[in-house]
């Protein structure tokens, strides 16, 4: 990755930005069984509704949320719905082409069964290494599409969204013209390379998903 980076910035009000990432989240998480931590909770199963206090860690595979507070309830089809507050809350998951999804913010709302984070306040996201900072954030890890503004009902006006992204490294498994006098190479497609843990980033608000 080259070290220079392109940086766009918007300051106008309740700006909004709907980028395909080309980065869906890792399929194999939604086979993994569902983690739920805290120092203390309160729990009625048979409605399915978790409250946590303290240390709120929930994991499914590579995906991972901590907070300092939350709720948690689950719904018929196996899936949950979490709504976590902390200074900050923090997210990460593995995308299925090796890079990391990582955010943090004030407050966290995670749909499983759409694959839907929702990050509320000084809300900063990283999809490898493009990163987009704003006061809210919407990011779907199924289908690898965000949007960043202002506010989610585009009401509120403030500092704006900025986006940095990283130039893209060209493919060199790409097959070139061919010319009357060459042969052809076979295509050598390069494997994807799969980190076990997520990398290590400057703001120290990230560490708490590391």
């Amino acid at each position: 990755m080259k070290p220079r980076a392109l940086l766009a910035a918007a300051v106008m009000p309740a700006f909004c930005l709907l980028i395909p990432m080309y980065a869906v989240a890792e399929k194999a998480d939604r086979k993994e069984k569902i983690l739920i931590n805290a120092v203390d909770g309160d729990a009625d199963h048979a409605k399915g509704f978790y409250k946590l206090e303290k240390a709120v860690v929930i994991t499914q595979g590579t995906l991972k949320l901590t907070a300092d507070r939350g709720t948690a309830q689950t719904t018929p089809d196996d899936n949950y719905n979490a709504v976590l507050n902390g200074k900050p809350v923090c997210f990460r998951q593995r995308t299925d082409n090796g890079d990391w999804a990582q955010g943090v913010s004030d407050r966290a709302d995670y749909d499983s069964g759409k694959g839907i984070v929702e990050l509320f306040g000084n809300a900063v996201l990283f999809i490898g290494e493009d990163q987009t900072v704003a006061n809210y954030i919407i990011y779907n890890t199924q289908t690898s599409k965000y949007e960043a503004r202002e506010s989610k009902a585009r009401t509120s006006e403030g500092k704006g969204v900025s986006f940095v992204l990283q130039p893209r490294e060209k493919d060199e498994s790409a097959p070139a013209e061919k010319s009357p006098d060459s042969t052809a190479k076979p295509v050598v497609k390069k494997p994807v390379v799969k980190s076990a843990t997520p990398p290590k980033r400057n703001e120290p608000a990230f560490s708490r998903c590391a």
